[in-house]
């Protein structure tokens, strides 16, 4: 006999072997009735690892967002999407307003935070099947000012490098600016 070769009846003698006394869980398994047995907590067929079932186990589990899983390989996500002026400067003030809160060019794990909350209560207004592209042009639209202002300050005193404490003067310039974004 194989350990790979289970029947009925070598499946009962393992249990016993392994001093398992409930066997409930586990006979659902071996059993393929169509109804209930067979079936994960969330309603998929146990053994089902397709891209669809694992991300509904997840998100059911609370674990992730609908539409927020990637397939290995797939980049058609990395595409950028129209969005909103309204939800583009939002983000944009919040880059601006961060960077001169800092005042020295780096980020801090609140600003993070922070940023992830609006990407996350923006998300719920767009369907899932876009969250990806437009988390990504949201994250393109941060990058981009970010690295305009870092341009601004360095053409103001090019000596500044990340860390160092920059000219409050500069950083007033730098924001009153008018939103130069292409995306």
């Amino acid at each position: 006999m194989r350990i790979s070769q289970i029947t009925k009846e070598n499946y009962m003698a393992y249990l016993q072997l392994f001093g398992i006394k409930n066997t409930k869980k586990l006979d659902g398994l071996l059993t393929h009735d169509g109804k209930t047995a067979g079936l994960d907590q969330f309603g998929q067929r146990i053994g089902d690892y397709s891209h669809e079932a694992q991300e509904a186990r997840m998100v059911a589990a609370g674990y992730a967002e609908a539409g927020m899983l990637i397939r290995e390989g797939d980049t058609s996500w990395k595409k950028i999407v129209p969005v909103a002026n309204e939800i583009k400067n939002t983000f944009i003030e919040t880059a601006r307003r961060q960077f001169m809160s800092n005042g020295n060019g780096m980020s801090t794990a609140p600003d993070g935070d922070e940023i992830s909350a609006l990407l996350k209560e923006y998300r719920k207004s767009v369907p899932p099947s876009a969250r990806l592209s437009f988390t990504h042009t949201i994250n393109q639209i941060l990058q981009t000012e970010n690295q305009r202002l870092i341009d601004y300050v360095r053409t103001s005193d090019p000596s500044w490098t990340h860390g160092k404490q920059i000219d409050p003067e500069i950083l007033k310039k730098a924001v009153s600016g008018g939103l130069d974004i292409k995306v």
